[in-house]
């Protein structure tokens, strides 16, 4: 079938279905030559270089062209500022904006940064810092996590009772406590020291400088006894003819006994440089030439006599001095002969502190909190004090000086190691000085602490030393006024306050323990607010009024019995001490020698020397003989005349009797007195049942928040009777002091380190303190009163052994409301029971002053007792119109006086119209004074101060 081509229409033949048709020359071949000829006649010639667009060309697009103007297309775009191109983008700059260039009309893309960009109220940039601390917002969840966590502890003191625990061990210590709170709990274990050097205190009876008992070897030396820190000291000084490079003391021989552990000790001092030593049987020596505690340990394998020699080890011909003090032996435990290598020369003498002789317990334990200031006022006598200084008040001093570094001092003692700061008020660069130099515990080996003279600062205390000596002095002539000084624990002061101590002490509680190992030991404690003691041991004096009996016959010696006064002994627990302090050797039951014991069924077994007690190897004495004996007198042969012939009963001898300890003053009746300085056989001996006894406390022991400085001692006494003695040569009545030359003797039973009270009648009085050179203190006044009686209380300076302690204070305020409550309870009751007595002195008669004095006239006058006050009525007139102070205007008898100078707030007038305030004072010698200048009238009528 035939078809046309589509764009010049030609006509085209299909052969297959065509092929048979008749060829038309016209349609087949000149229409289609005609239809070509027209197309190609309509063409435009192309033109080289040159081509036609594919789009019709019309004549409205040549009206258009025609309508440009000539060169028209020769355009050049402005290069003026504002007028350049675009720069090119690519993907580089995808994103940016475009940014006016450095030159006049340039551009190009770049970055906006916040620099660029102008802020408004409403639009605002928020910086790293920012957005940081935004992100950093607690969100509601978070913060309320952190709010319950901060009230979890709150709510734990609040609603928990708890207690932190402390340990408080012997001496002096630093404990840090969270918050003010009471000491509880106290919970302390006994423990015993027997001390088997007969010598150690270093008496010296003949006056000859070698002690008792020492024997020397001094090759040219002088030896001394002097007074020690709290005994007698063994002093050796070498000289320049000296024979010898080492001089020497030794001590009496000793019993040691095998498969025991010993270990012998002695305080040592010297000049500075000289060396001494110390030998305890053997060669091996401990030395030094720094003050210390020189000591070796002893395990003998076999019985052995040993001893102790004390060396001055000074360089032939060169002069120094050597000074020991104290010396003692103990038996002690297998764990504390291995513990001994890692303990410090400190640490070992605060274990075994030096006793005398006989067994010695936990005697007057004390616990004292010292004050956050540290030094006491300046009306203690710890203060030394210049001929031209005197104190204005407890802590106000002034030094009226003549020369420079005249001085107020005190030594405080220290902790070792610890910070402490030195304040005082009026101090300032050329108006005085504050010095403050090191002391050992010896108190003598003085180092400057801080190199220099010092003003107000910190003080760093180094190892080694265990007191300050606090200096306020002159440094040029002058007057200085020193006033709050103040001494504290850390490196920044703190506003001044006076220095309270803060006291609990057991007087007359002794605790034990095995004297060997320290085991099954006395327990005192606290139960509900009071305090016990669990006794598991007993100590006694075996004296002359027991009923002894005579035993058995040995040759040298003799055995006695004793049925103990309570036979709640254990066999082979006890431990027996002569009356030298020599412990005796526990028997088993075979008796070899002379001083061995043995307790068996409550019955008590001692061997006895026929040297020490005078009776002859055939004689069997009596029991008021043996009586005797205890009661420290030795038989002998009277006819003799000779007080060391024994007596055996012969025909021609008689019987006499001679003090021990002084084989004096001889009698020819059996005697029944103590000799004066004797010192019985004691006895401790294990109780089969355990007893619980209730013990009475002196004070509460409170701890301050922050560091607390605390000291663990003992050989504290409480109360004990007084009997002031008058000086015969003064108005002063003395407590503590043999004056007998003057006067008599007023000594207490043991002698005063430390005066801590004088009561009146029970009630605190002010007694002035002062100490003797051998470091005993005594109390003296000059407002004594005969028709009261006197009691002390004090700290001996006779050393016991110092335990650790164990308690513990609230920790939460739950805790501290609970113990809190407890302790209202307890003094309720016991306020109820004084309150009972005291009931029966209240509202009394009134009484009418017997006189009264310097010209006053007395109108209806008078005072009474009431409800724990003396009360006054009434008025005085003077015959002078201005009555100065210090007028005395009558006096109270002694029961209605204070315990200390007590001031009352009046009204005084010369007529109705023109009352002014006035005072008057009540002494404690009952003496009532104008304390002002007042008027002629002085009111009376209701005054009153408290009794007690």
């Amino acid at each position: 079938m035939s078809s046309n081509t589509p764009n010049l229409n030609l006509l085209k033949v299909n052969p297959v279905t065509d092929g048979n048709d008749t060829f038309n020359i016209d349609t087949m071949l000149n229409d289609n030559w005609d239809k070509i000829d027209t197309t190609v006649g309509n063409k435009v010639d192309k033109v080289s270089g040159k081509q036609l667009s594919t789009n019709d060309y019309t004549t409205a697009e040549k009206t258009k062209l025609s309508g440009v103007a000539t060169g028209a297309n020769n355009y050049t775009h402005p290069t003026g500022d504002g007028n350049q191109h675009v720069p090119a983008t690519g993907t580089s700059n995808n994103g940016k904006v475009l940014k006016a260039g450095t030159t006049a009309g340039s551009s190009s893309w770049g970055n906006v940064n916040g620099s660029e960009v102008v802020e408004d109220a409403t639009h605002r940039f928020a910086t790293d810092a920012e957005k940081a601390t935004w992100n950093a917002k607690e969100t509601t969840t978070g913060s309320q996590a952190k709010a319950d966590a901060a009230v979890l502890p709150i709510n734990n003191r609040l609603n928990t009772e708890s207690l932190t625990a402390i340990n408080l061990v012997a001496g002096q210590q630093i404990l840090n406590a969270t918050k003010n709170a009471r000491l509880q709990g106290l919970k302390v274990q006994g423990r015993s020291l027997i001390n088997r050097q007969i010598n150690g205190g270093f008496n010296d009876s003949n006056a000859d400088g070698i002690a008792d008992s020492w024997s020397p070897a001094l090759a040219g030396a002088s030896a001394t006894v002097v007074n020690g820190k709290y005994s007698k000291a063994q002093r050796i000084t070498s000289t320049v003819n000296d024979t010898l490079d080492h001089r020497y003391l030794v001590g009496v021989n000793l019993q040691l006994y095998a498969n025991k552990k010993y270990i012998a000790l002695v305080d040592f001092e010297n000049d500075g440089t000289t060396q001494g030593a110390f030998r305890f049987g053997s060669p091996a020596d401990a030395t030094s030439t720094t003050n210390t505690t020189m000591y070796i340990k002893k395990a003998p394998t076999i019985d052995e006599t040993s001893y102790l020699i004390l060396f001055n080890q000074k360089a032939k011909g060169a002069v120094g001095w050597v000074q020991f003090e104290g010396a003692r032996i103990y038996e002690i435990s297998d764990a504390d002969y291995a513990a001994i290598g890692s303990m410090s020369s400190e640490q070992v003498a605060q274990r075994w502190p030096y006793v005398p002789p006989g067994i010695n317990g936990v005697d007057g334990l004390y616990v004292r909190r010292y004050g956050r200031n540290l030094l006491p006022p300046f009306t203690d006598k710890a203060w030394s004090f210049n001929p031209n200084a005197k104190a204005n008040g407890p802590y106000q001093s002034v030094l009226t000086a003549t020369a420079e570094w005249q001085a107020i001092s005190c030594a405080v003692p220290v902790i070792p190691g610890k910070t402490y700061y030195l304040s005082i008020e009026g101090i300032t660069a050329n108006s005085g000085a504050v010095g403050s130099y090191l002391d050992s515990n010896k108190k003598n080996d003085l180092a400057v602490l801080s190199g220099g003279w010092i003003q107000n600062q910190p003080l760093i205390v180094p190892e080694g030393y265990y007191y300050i000596l606090i200096n306020l002095a002159s440094n040029q002539i002058g007057t200085y006024n020193f006033n709050n000084p103040q001494l504290e624990l850390g490196s920044v002061a703190t506003p001044f306050q006076p220095r309270e101590d803060s006291l609990i002490a057991f007087g007359g509680v002794e605790l034990h323990a095995n004297p060997t190992d320290g085991n099954e030991p006395d327990i005192l404690r606290e139960v509900n607010g009071r305090y016990e003691v669990t006794r598991l041991w007993r100590k006694s004096n075996l004296v002359g009024d027991w009923s002894w009996l005579f035993d058995t016959n040995y040759t040298g010696f003799k055995r006695v019995r004793v049925i103990l006064p309570t036979s709640s002994g254990i066999n082979a627990s006890e431990r027996v001490t002569k009356y030298n302090g020599y412990p005796l050797y526990p028997s088993a039951g075979v008796y070899s020698a002379a001083d061995q014991s043995t307790l068996y069924n409550g019955v008590l077994y001692i061997t006895i020397a026929n040297t020490d007690s005078g009776w002859g190897d055939s004689y069997t004495p009596t029991p008021d003989e043996i009586k005797a004996y205890f009661n420290g007198w030795r038989m002998y042969n009277g006819a003799s005349g000779v007080a060391t012939n024994p007596y055996n009963g012969t025909a021609g001898q008689t019987k006499g009797w001679v003090e021990i300890l002084s084989a004096g003053n001889p009698v020819g009746v059996l005697p029944t007195t103590i000799p004066s300085g004797w010192i019985p056989y004691q006895l401790l001996y294990r109780l089969a049942t355990p007893t619980t006894e209730t013990v009475q406390e002196d004070g509460a022991l409170s701890l301050l928040e922050g560091d607390n400085f605390i000291e663990v001692g003992s050989g504290y006494i409480s109360r004990e009777p007084a009997r002031p003695k008058k000086n015969a040569l003064s108005d002063v009545y003395y407590i503590g002091l043999n004056d007998a030359g003057n006067g008599g003797d007023s000594s207490l039973k043991k002698r005063a380190s430390e005066i801590k009270q004088v009561f009146k009648n029970s009630l605190p009085d002010f007694w002035n303190i002062d100490k003797l050179a051998d470091g005993t203190r005594y109390a003296w006044t000059d407002n004594y009163d005969t028709a009261t009686s006197y009691s002390v209380s004090y700290i001996k300076l006779d050393k016991s052994p110092v335990p650790s302690v164990s308690g513990a204070y609230a920790a939460t305020e739950k805790m501290q409301i609970h113990d809190l409550t407890d302790a209202v309870t307890e003094i309720s009751s016991t306020v109820s029971v004084l309150a009972a007595k005291k009931a029966e002195k209240d509202a009394g008669p009134w009484i009418t002053p017997s006189a009264v004095l310097s010209g006053f006239t007395a109108f209806d006058l008078a005072y009474r007792v009431n409800k724990g006050f003396i009360e006054f009525r009434g008025y005085v007139y003077y015959n002078i119109t201005d009555v100065p102070a210090g007028t005395k205007i009558f006096n109270l008898p002694t029961q209605f006086r204070p315990v200390r100078i007590t001031r009352m707030l009046t009204s005084s007038w010369t007529s109705k119209v023109d009352p002014t305030s006035s005072a008057v004072s009540v002494g404690v010698n009952g003496d009532i004074t104008t304390e002002v200048n007042v008027k002629q009238n002085i009111i009376f009528d209701g005054l009153r101060f408290p009794l007690d």
